[in-house]
């Protein structure tokens, strides 16, 4: 046993709340396991921030593990690769809620022919390789930021300001998932490689690491990461400063100025495990078709897995022996921020760090809310300092320009807004779709 499992883990926010963490424990001494493919894969066409792709591929055609499946045909920077998770053949496309939108969107199904891994693409050797042969590499592969955004890396890694310092986020927020820390505990070759891959297309120097483990927790990614000459950066104990701007703050005493980006100060920022995606599909030659993922439910405790996307739910959990039936309620991500999704049939996505699952006996809070009492709680805990109650308004009320001045746009999607309300209203579906109504 590495971590102290009997400590009493809380992250201090502001206006003196805590976020209690201790639930995580019982998945950070937990290996992964792999989840073999189901019979029948669900895929959706977008599964990162920015346009849906296409399907270049036709119903009835043979496919292979890795193989591009979704492509965008006018080349927008920002939209990244779908590939098939297995070898099988398209039997359908068809339109799916998707979770994160809320949307109908285009999803394939794909049946599984077997088990067989074998990388799509060719290595490369990154040490000798040009930038421009990395980054296309990156896009090819199709990998986009696990640590939930889903932003396409391969725009991230090409900036068009000068980049001073690179940061990897191995700071792992959520209160219930564990698949970082255990990535940094088992795969901490595959990491640092992925961090020099980038730092190389960067063409930089300054890298530092963040991660809110204690010293001797992770001991052999701690070590090689100094020895590369990488600073490892231990954080407060804080739940919101996971999001990259407050972790900017936070260890370069730098702010980014609202709306504007990282990148507009030198500095860019990647999840700990985008870097090892990175490096699987540059040394490797892999698509970014499987991630690790945390299964939770209060009384299956944590389960860290091994799990190909497209992968329905209901199969994941088989493979852990637990029936669907028990759950009444299903999350796609973390306790506070994921989407729940409409039912059990619904697949992994590739920025599914999570999968969390109520029982009947423990009901959704938000699910009777009451008329918002305005005690301002939500405006207080907010880390990025808007105003949420506000904001609920503005969307209700589909005004553009409020929401604008608003800045609805700075939100990080923490949910602590959600968490504290007493009316239990769920302020984050109104932030997301104030976002998301800019956007559009």
């Amino acid at each position: 046993m590495i971590f102290n499992t009997d400590k009493q883990y809380n992250f201090k926010e502001k206006g003196r709340f805590k976020v209690d963490i201790n639930i995580k424990m019982s998945a950070l001494e937990d290996p992964f396991t792999e989840v073999p493919p189901a019979k029948k894969m669900t895929v959706f066409l977008r599964q990162h921030l920015g346009s849906q792709t296409q399907l270049i591929v036709n119903e009835g055609d043979s496919v292979q593990y890795g193989q591009i499946i979704g492509n965008d045909f006018n080349e927008n920077p920002l939209s990244a690769p779908i590939h098939s998770p297995v070898n099988g053949k398209i039997i359908e496309l068809k339109k799916l809620r998707h979770p994160d939108s809320g949307k109908m969107e285009d999803a394939v199904i794909i049946e599984t022919t077997d088990n067989n891994k074998q990388a799509f693409f060719e290595p490369i050797k990154f040490e000798t390789a040009s930038k421009e042969k990395l980054l296309e590499r990156v896009r090819d592969a199709g990998i986009v930021g696990l640590g939930g955004a889903a932003f396409p890396t391969h725009f991230k890694l090409n900036p068009t300001k000068k980049i001073t310092h690179l940061i990897i986020n191995a700071k792992e927020s959520d209160p219930n998932v564990a698949c970082d820390c255990r990535l940094m505990m088992e795969k901490p070759m595959g990491i640092l490689n992925g961090i020099q891959i980038m730092a190389k297309i960067l063409g930089v120097e300054n890298i530092a690491v963040a991660t809110r483990t204690e010293e001797g927790e992770t001991p052999e990614f701690e070590k090689i990461i100094q020895e590369n000459g990488i600073a490892l950066k231990r954080m407060r104990p804080n739940y919101s400063i996971g999001a990259e701007k407050l972790l900017i703050k936070e260890i370069l005493d730098k702010e980014v100025p609202s709306g504007k980006y990282p990148p507009d100060i030198g500095v860019v920022v990647h999840n700990v495990a985008t870097a090892e995606a990175v490096s699987k599909a540059v040394i490797d030659g892999e698509s970014l078709v499987s991630r690790g993922l945390t299964f939770y439910s209060e009384h299956e405790g944590g389960k860290n897995l091994w799990v190909r996307m497209g992968t329905p739910v209901e199969h994941i959990l088989k493979h852990l022996g637990v029936s669907a039936l028990k759950f009444d309620r299903i999350i796609l991500g973390s306790i506070l921020m994921g989407p729940t999704i409409p039912d059990p049939t619904y697949p992994i996505l590739k920025a599914t760090s999570g999968i969390t699952a109520f029982t009947k006996n423990t009901p959704d809070p938000y699910g009777n809310s009451l008329p918002c009492i305005r005690c301002g709680y939500c405006n207080t805990v907010c880390p990025v300092d808007i105003y949420p109650q506000l904001i609920m308004e503005a969307e209700k009320a589909e005004n553009v320009r409020w929401l604008k001045n608003l800045h609805v746009e700075a939100c990080i999607e923490c949910g602590l807004c959600s968490y504290v309300c007493p009316s239990r209203i769920r302020f984050t579906k109104y932030l997301k779709g104030g976002k998301l109504r800019i956007r559009e």
